[in-house]
């Protein structure tokens, strides 16, 4: 009679999905922090600046949603014809929009300090046959504009990058034509996370003083962007203001 083998049978090992899960969400959570923890502004030849890591963003539907393009369009009162410096014009997101508005008896200069975004405004212009766009590379003391030739120099969420703001607003105001406007939107110093870091924020009441400084006096100021202010400035000229020509849906000034 043959011995039965005694043989041990040992269970398979267990994977343990519990902890592969949790090791999943810490590594996805740490590099969507690295991500998201990159600043929003950085330094460039001694000037902050906005960082070109989130170009990706200025292009995004969600920036739709709170920047409502088509509103500021409207209340820049921006026709054809008109010629509109955009300023810190990134990778072209109002320069086409404007583009588009002004037609092909208007103009659209694009202004940038950063070759990267020089770069892709130009392939910006080429790939959809903006005609009546000029790309300028700019400096961080003047937007080399020719001289009164613009109806608005619009800044979006830019003004804050400007190192000296009263200088650089007195050449912005050399382009500007005799009833020529500035428009400014920044992000609210005390806003949500949408935006510039706190610290590179600046409150209404700065911008006003120092561009009133620069020989402008603020003639509208909307309140319809959820994230920002705009400002809209017009020339001063002794006690005549030039460009005061917007007065649709303004917050009425005191």
């Amino acid at each position: 009679m043959s011995k039965e083998a005694n043989h041990t049978i040992s269970e398979p090992e267990r994977i343990p999905w519990g902890q592969v899960f949790l090791l999943v969400v810490i590594v996805g959570f740490v590099f969507i922090t690295a991500t998201a923890c990159a600043p929003r502004m950085i330094e460039v030849d001694g000037h902050r600046v906005f960082n070109p890591e989130y170009l990706w963003y200025l292009e995004s539907e969600d920036r739709d949603r709170w920047q409502k393009p088509g509103q500021v369009i409207e209340a820049l009162e921006l026709s054809e014809g008109d010629v509109i410096a955009d300023i810190g014009a990134g990778g072209g997101y109002f320069t086409e929009k404007f583009s588009r508005q002004v037609s092909k008896g208007g103009h659209v200069y694009a202004v940038d300090v950063q070759d990267i975004m020089i770069t892709l405004l130009k392939n910006r212009v080429n790939r959809n046959k903006l005609d009546n766009v000029t790309v300028i590379k700019g400096r961080f003391e003047s937007p080399m504009l020719p001289s009164e030739s613009v109806d608005i120099a619009f800044f979006s969420s830019v003004y804050k990058e400007i190192s000296r703001p009263i200088e650089y607003m007195k050449e912005v105001r050399k382009s500007l034509k005799r009833d020529g406007r500035i428009a400014i939107l920044e992000f609210h110093k005390d806003g949500g996370f949408m935006g510039p870091e706190y610290g590179d924020r600046m409150y209404k009441s700065q911008v006003i003083e120092d561009v009133e400084k620069a020989g402008f006096v603020l003639i509208r100021s909307y309140d319809f962007l959820p994230q920002e202010y705009f400002l809209v400035f017009g020339i001063k000229e002794g006690r005549t203001v030039r460009g005061s020509k917007i007065h649709r849906k303004a917050q009425p000034l005191e």
